[in-house]
């Protein structure tokens, strides 16, 4: 009797810690360089011109994102593209793990789309997300940082403070829906780029 229930204890701690390990393969997926959450990505695309590529780049980004705006300090620092503009998407979520009421973040990141003939390559950098009430951006506790809770979360302990409050649970929802909302961008691109 007693050796199957040491079974059943193994059996059971161990799938625990599988479940734990499945939910950290995201954190750890995520494509951070020096320190910085960084999609970029170069498509090959044989017999396409770059005019015709630039076309459908910007008719595909004014079609996609319904918030968007130039971004002038990446132009500065000598960057360009066909895209180089700031955008942003939405996602719902409760910013405590018991807090019942979802509220409404707004994904903004820059993205930048450079076309050549035969081949086009996107990057999306500058990541954050923000409140899309200014009162609750005002008064509520939220983060707005992926690199930071990239790091947070890669501690052994969490410490005390804000960060305590949120738990792993939290943040790995956080960068679900950054990783989510990002990859279904990237998706979108590369489907319209590809037709």
């Amino acid at each position: 009797m007693n050796r199957w229930l040491i079974v059943l204890f193994f059996l059971l701690t161990t799938s625990v810690v599988l479940a734990q390990n499945e939910k950290d393969t995201l954190v750890y997926k995520m494509p951070v360089i020096d320190g910085k959450l960084i999609y970029k990505d170069s498509i090959e695309l044989k017999g396409r011109k770059k005019t015709m590529m630039d076309s459908v780049a910007k008719k595909w980004f004014f079609s996609y994102f319904k918030y968007y705006k130039k971004d002038t300090s990446s132009r500065d620092k000598g960057l360009s593209g066909i895209i180089l503009d700031k955008a942003a998407v939405e996602f719902r979520m409760s910013t405590t793990s018991v807090a019942l009421v979802k509220y409404d973040f707004y994904l903004i990141f820059t993205l930048q789309v450079n076309c050549a003939d035969g081949y086009y390559t996107y990057k999306i950098f500058d990541i954050f997300f923000t409140p899309k009430s200014s009162l609750f951006r005002s008064v509520g506790y939220y983060q707005q940082s992926p690199e930071y809770l990239l790091g947070l979360y890669k501690q052994k302990h969490l410490g005390f403070g804000p960060a305590i409050n949120m738990g792993r649970k939290k943040i790995r929802e956080y960068l679900t829906n950054t990783d989510n909302g990002i990859r279904a961008c990237i998706a979108s691109l590369n489907k319209a780029m590809a037709n």
